[in-house]
């Protein structure tokens, strides 16, 4: 399923414009639920998803997890073909991992193919450490938040992350299923991750005298934006 986003910035004259991004989804039930990761649609203003048989829809943001960078989506739809859930417990180095996706942006249900390289990778993104399946099927920008699967066509993990760089090729890395599924169920079903510590405060963090002068404040710093209603 491919995933294309809007978020609407502030350049330096205070003119707001669009920017545009892309990535990738998995439809998990028949009503319309998508896992996708979070850094795909984080700041997003509007989510649209096409899928495979070239149906567009614009999806509601259900809820997010920055700790797994997983992200939930919902369409209005019934009767959709889900993804089929594997064991990633059961993974074992050298058997068969595909990646399906939308790599660039714009091509949408490529399939490539590769093997399980490693079962518990710790990779640094962004400052955080993730435990990720590594793969060596081909993963690009715009793979994010497809699907890895089996040799039976079972999904085991949600593409999340490549390592790049001159002379660097298949190091790609998945978050497992069976991760996945935990998270994505709490998400479905409260909006939430239950047992995470939540202050109930949407922070920003200003760096610089041009951001200060478009919220009002006097200096930089960490602020807070917005509180959660109690």
């Amino acid at each position: 399923m491919e995933i294309t986003t809007e978020t609407v910035s502030t350049n330096s004259r205070m003119r707001q414009y669009i920017s545009e991004g892309a990535g990738s989804g998995v439809i998990v039930s028949k009503d319309g639920y998508i896992v996708t990761n979070n850094h795909v649609i984080d700041g997003a203003s509007k989510i649209t998803v096409k899928t495979t048989d070239k149906k567009s829809y614009t999806a509601k943001l259900i809820g997010k997890d920055v700790k797994t960078d997983l992200a939930v989506l919902k369409i209005e739809d019934s009767d959709l073909t889900t993804a089929v859930y594997g064991d990633s417990s059961k993974l074992v180095v050298g058997e068969l991992a595909v990646a399906i996706g939308n790599p660039l942006g714009e091509l949408g249900g490529t399939v490539t193919e590769g093997i399980i390289s490693a079962l518990n990778r710790d990779v640094v993104i962004d400052g955080q450490t993730m435990n990720l399946l590594q793969t060596s099927a081909a993963i690009n920008p715009g793979n994010s938040g497809g699907g890895l699967f089996n040799e039976y066509g079972e999904l085991i993990g949600i593409v999340n992350a490549k390592s790049s760089g001159s002379g660097i090729e298949g190091l790609g890395f998945a978050i497992r299923i069976n991760t996945v599924i935990d998270i994505v169920d709490s998400i479905i079903d409260y909006g939430y991750v239950q047992g995470r510590i939540d202050t109930g405060l949407n922070l920003i963090d200003i760096l610089d005298s041009q951001t200060a002068r478009r919220y009002r404040v006097q200096s930089t710093g960490v602020y807070i934006l917005k509180q959660a209603k109690a």
